[in-house]
């Protein structure tokens, strides 16, 4: 399975991307309607992941401050999870993050994806927490450019 990962430079591929986050987290999560998409959205910049020209995955990536961003929205249709794909996209989005010149990355990741993290550099920085009250468990995690 050939993976292409990149930089969302269409509206196309922003509502793409759009319906794969509702699909996981509003449909599947049962997060509240009306939280895809949301204002942040604008600040941010989005990538993806296609297989066999359909997007498949999903993730922005979002200035904090100079030298500091947050992965934010990763998401993977539910028929291509555990394939590789998220890690493969969190290492592309890495690696853009790097030539944009940012030194440290972090994100509120769901607990049960620490470990697709850890492959791709993260470290676990928080004890588990319910970030919206959801019963979903975040822990913080943080990438540092060496």
């Amino acid at each position: 399975m050939k993976v292409i990962y990149k930089e969302v430079k269409t509206i196309s591929d922003f509502i793409d991307a759009i319906r794969i986050r509702v699909d996981v987290f509003i449909i599947e999560q049962k997060c509240p309607v009306g939280w895809e998409p949301e204002e942040l959205d604008k600040k941010s910049t989005h990538f993806v992941a296609v297989v066999d020209n359909e997007l498949v995955a999903t993730a922005r990536l979002r200035e904090e401050t100079k030298n500091v961003a947050k992965i934010e929205r990763l998401a993977v249709s539910k028929e291509y999870r555990g394939k590789g794909i998220g890690l493969g996209l969190t290492k592309y989005i890495l690696n853009q993050a790097l030539k944009q010149g940012y030194k440290k990355i972090w994100m509120q990741a769901q607990a049960y994806t620490q470990k697709m993290y850890e492959k791709a550099g993260f470290k676990k920085t928080s004890k588990p927490y319910d970030l919206w009250n959801l019963g979903i468990l975040h822990i913080d995690m943080e990438y540092v450019f060496k």
